[in-house]
């Protein structure tokens, strides 16, 4: 075997095992460093910061700065015409950790119909949702926007154990026809979705806004 596939396999091995081997406890020097998924902090009044990032307090210029320059900032339309800007890291690395990062930002929908009226470029995604990418005045306007919530898609997988071990254990779990099952933590504002059949994901609102992550789930939950 070649060095460079060995060593491959060492960083894939590395990142699958993390989730489960990263020691528990008070020791705080990889959080200051990293700040990992499992490592939330809820504030007084209700609203929580993960991986640096506060949310409905972080704005979209502190953002872009925290992380760099590899990102796509764009409005989404769905097939319901319901919009939301979105900021796309599809090189998320925290620590040994990869994976991709979506942040919402906190937008009216009348506000980012307006910016879609006047976009720079339109198109369509893989999925058939609209996307539109703002024009340099409405770049400017939407620096001071704060980042409403955080959806994570890491690229190890998760599994049952492991989100207990690192999560602890949810206040509630509901199950979809699809095979996804959801793990609660209003406390945290945080649901983890393990699908037996695609990619886990982490979604991250601030734990005093919680409905607005859990409401939508009941519609599709089986009894």
């Amino acid at each position: 075997m070649s060095s460079k596939v060995i060593t491959l396999v060492i960083v894939i091995a590395a990142a699958l095992a993390y989730f489960a081997l990263e020691p528990s406890g008070n020791d705080t020097s990889v959080a200051k460093t990293y700040s990992l998924p499992w490592q939330i902090e809820v504030h007084d009044d209700g609203t929580s910061t993960v991986f640096g990032i506060s949310l409905e307090r972080t704005t979209v210029n502190e953002l872009l700065l925290l992380n760099g320059e590899d990102h796509e900032l764009a409005i989404i339309s769905d097939s319901q015409d319901q919009s939301g800007l979105e900021i796309y890291f599809s090189h998320f690395s925290i620590g040994p950790l990869q994976g991709k990062l979506i942040a919402r930002v906190d937008a009216d929908q009348q506000q980012l119909e307006a910016m879609q009226a006047s976009a720079s470029v339109a198109s369509y995604t893989s999925s058939g949702s609209r996307k539109f990418l703002l024009n340099e005045a409405d770049l400017n306007i939407i620096q001071d926007w704060t980042i409403e919530s955080l959806s994570y898609l890491p690229s190890a997988s998760l599994d049952e154990d492991v989100v207990l071990e690192r999560f602890g254990t949810p206040s509630e779990r509901l199950s979809r026809e699809e095979g996804i099952e959801h793990f609660l933590y209003p406390d945290k504002g945080l649901d983890i979705a393990l699908n037996a059949e695609g990619k886990e994901l982490l979604q991250y609102v601030a734990p005093r806004n919680f409905e607005k992550l859990r409401a939508p789930l009941q519609a599709t939950i089986q009894p």
